[in-house]
């Protein structure tokens, strides 16, 4: 929500995510937010995974017209990244090593479960990419401004 996007610049900017999920509704195109937030994320060098959501009973026309738009975003100058349809094991296989270019694409539905096994195979098997220990601990800090 934009009402929080300072809140995410400074946790984003912290230092302390390896990953991020961007959650994107299938059944409608991506909002300016979505532009925003993978806009920092690569800024910040935060490998990105697509996740679209509410799979079950959308439209075919829409999920296409949300799945073009999300991939134009990915292509554009401010990205850069190239995105992958995971669909099966073998795919995530295959963007666990590339996702400094590659940005997995993938289809969930809450309701019907569809691709949630395959979204959890994929957190599971990726990579730490820093260390933390070192942060655990540094004072806390949360900032959460109106």
């Amino acid at each position: 929500h934009e009402k929080y996007l300072k809140t995410t610049i400074h946790g984003v900017s912290s230092g302390m995510a390896d990953y991020a999920l961007i959650l994107v509704n299938s059944r409608h195109p991506p909002t300016h937010m979505t532009q925003h937030h993978l806009n920092l994320c690569c800024s910040f060098g935060i490998p990105i995974i697509v996740v679209f959501t509410k799979m079950d009973g959308c439209p075919e026309h829409a999920y296409k017209t949300c799945k073009k738009e999300v991939v134009k975003l990915l292509r554009g100058p401010d990205v850069g990244k190239k995105p992958y349809a995971v669909r099966n094991e073998k795919d995530v296989e295959t963007v666990l090593g590339r996702l400094h270019d590659l940005t997995p694409l993938m289809e969930t539905s809450c309701v019907t479960g569809q691709g949630i096994d395959l979204l959890q195979k994929m957190l599971f098997a990726l990579p730490k990419r820093r260390r933390h220990e070192k942060k655990v601990n540094r004072p806390f800090e949360f900032l959460v401004e109106d």
